[in-house]
């Protein structure tokens, strides 16, 4: 057997993993001694490369996790994010529809001219692009007026009633205040136009009353209009409608009441008679 000396010393060269060095573990064996001499543990650390490597592993599901949930979650959020639009779209452009109303008409100075009454009457309509619309209107209106005779004093002229039947043939321009749409199924509006007003009774049996120059004859007048109201579309077919007018015509002035021996001094041949009108309208839409 060999012996070693006490100063003799057995080394293993081993790869100690700390960065990128090799570090030599050196061993003493004590004299007289022939057994084997384990080389001591070494505990192996993880290079730097490894441990972003690892990092990085674990890192991936996370995010691909978090790429996926917003895109499964998406249409959710889409769904409960919609809000319904107050406003729709008119997709008929004509309405054909029955008036019914009521109107007030200044009588004139002396209170001779018709007085107003029931408003019956049938409006067509059509709807251009955008705000703007066109409208032929015909109506009837039915009342009374007073028969005034000017040869009595005054605050005593009145001597009877006689009915009167008026037509109007009037062309209007429409503008809709939401365009060809509507606002939760209403569409307010403003309208003006202008046509002629005539009378269809003629002379009554009452106007015998007064001389044949007293008696008032309505004939034929222009009349203006304009007004504002709302349009309700229920169905695309089917929509109702509220109109508030205000109506300007003329009369003529009888000749009795410009005579000056009775005392009518600077009376005009003719007045503008002011009147509003309150109409309702079934409107079918095609």
């Amino acid at each position: 057997m060999l012996k070693r000396s006490a100063s003799e010393s057995v080394t293993w060269s081993v790869r100690v993993r700390s960065g990128h060095r090799t570090a030599p573990v050196t061993d003493e064996v004590g004299d007289g001694l022939n057994l084997p001499v384990a080389p001591k543990q070494v505990n192996h650390e993880p290079l730097l490369g490894e441990e972003r490597l690892s990092s990085m592993n674990a890192r991936i599901p996370i995010r691909a996790l978090g790429l996926l949930v917003p895109l499964i979650l998406a249409p959710v959020l889409a769904r409960a994010q919609v809000i319904p639009s107050p406003y729709r779209y008119i997709d008929t452009r004509q309405g054909l529809g029955l008036i019914l109303g009521t109107s007030s008409v200044n009588a004139g100075r002396f209170g001779y001219g018709p007085s107003g009454g029931t408003v019956v009457g049938v409006r067509w309509g059509i709807d251009f692009s955008g705000p703007i619309g066109l409208e032929a209107v015909v109506t009837g209106i039915k009342g009374t007026r007073d028969i005034i005779d000017p040869s009595h004093a005054a605050g005593n002229r009145r001597v009877g009633t006689a009915n009167t039947l008026l037509g109007t043939v009037e062309g209007r321009l429409r503008f809709s205040l939401t365009g060809n749409r509507t606002w939760h199924d209403l569409a307010p509006f403003v309208v003006m136009g202008g046509g002629v007003v005539f009378d269809i009774d003629g002379s009554q049996p009452a106007d015998s009353l007064v001389a044949a120059s007293s008696r008032f004859n309505f004939g034929r007048s222009f009349i203006g209009t304009m007004g504002g109201g709302v349009r309700w579309m229920v169905s695309h077919r089917l929509a109702f409608r509220g109109d508030a007018l205000f109506s300007l015509w003329k009369l003529k002035t009888p000749p009795g009441f410009t005579d000056p021996t009775l005392g009518f001094v600077s009376v005009a041949k003719s007045e503008w008679a002011n009147g509003y009108q309150l109409t309702l309208s079934t409107v079918l839409r095609f």
